[in-house]
């Protein structure tokens, strides 16, 4: 590792031991996450909606709206005031619609955390809930709405965290040299011909980076598994290759900006899944780093 980088890796680790000795933190730098995601950044907006007044509000018009945009739910409003909302039978199908009224049921704080509206969809096995502050309805929060980039960024923070998390894990219990063995140096893939020459550029410039940042996310799950790793963070190795391949499948997938999360409503019930998968691997991950 390089002079700079390594003062500055220095430097940062010997913060967080100093907070952890101490007892103390910093109230300016207290967050769990880089990224905090509410319903109301995800979701839309009462000054952004599509809504049917309430003197227009026959069947008939709703699902020729409802048609039109590809809504599976359509306020109502009467003089500013949400008074209810039409809703399709079944995702997608604008044949048959219902009207409906607002009721507690229907509602959450607009800032909950995105995590517990993915849960109460999933739970209540229902495509979308209606946002309000301390007084009315402010938004609409929809399964589709989970397809938004300010999603797709949440997640992809949650993830990026482990792969750095997963790669000091590897290289705490798998020294340098066996790790360049048991990945780069045993593998003849073209994909990694260009990985190994920057490896070696680096070692020639005098830039000694630890292995694991060469490596794909799967190859350090990969090492892991084939090393037992998983009994250091009190896992079974079905668990540990099952959570893991699930989320490196939904690394792809939400590296790619164009692709759906979500392409069903019951799809919410996967992602649920997984956003649990996410915050056990990380809870196990940071518990074993800062127990060492």
């Amino acid at each position: 590792m390089g002079r700079g980088s390594a003062w500055a890796f220095g430097f940062a680790i010997g913060g967080s031991l100093l907070e952890m000795t101490t007892g103390t933190r910093d109230p300016r730098f207290a967050t769990g996450e880089l990224v905090k995601l509410t319903a109301a950044v995800a979701g839309i907006s009462r000054v952004g909606w599509t809504a049917i007044q309430a003197s227009d509000a026959t069947e008939q018009n709703a699902r020729a709206t409802m048609a039109r945009e590809r809504f599976d739910v359509l306020p109502v409003e009467n003089s500013g005031n949400v008074e209810g909302y039409f809703h399709t039978m079944e995702w997608n199908d604008y044949s048959r619609i219902t009207r409906g009224h607002i009721s507690d049921e229907d509602v959450v704080l607009y800032d909950s955390d995105i995590r517990d509206v993915i849960s109460l969809l999933s739970k209540r096995s229902r495509p979308f809930v209606f946002l309000r502050d301390d007084h009315d309805v402010v938004g609409l929060f929809s399964v589709v709405n989970l397809n938004r980039r300010p999603v797709k960024v949440w997640l992809f923070n949650l993830l990026s965290e482990i792969e750095v998390r997963l790669g000091e894990f590897v290289s705490r219990h798998v020294n340098d040299q066996e790790l360049y063995s048991l990945t780069l140096g045993a593998t003849t893939d073209p994909k990694y011909e260009a990985v190994k020459r920057h490896y070696k550029t680096d070692q020639k410039n005098g830039l000694e980076l630890p292995v694991a940042e060469y490596l794909y996310f799967k190859d350090l799950i990969k090492v892991a598994v084939s090393n037992s790793l998983h009994r250091k963070l009190d896992s079974s190795r079905t668990h540990f290759e099952r959570s893991l391949g699930s989320l490196a499948a939904l690394r792809d997938e939400v590296a790619h900006p164009a692709r759906s999360l979500v392409r069903e409503a019951k799809g919410v019930m996967s992602l649920q899944r997984r956003v649990e998968r996410i915050d056990d691997t990380l809870k196990r991950l940071r518990r074993s780093l800062t127990s060492g």
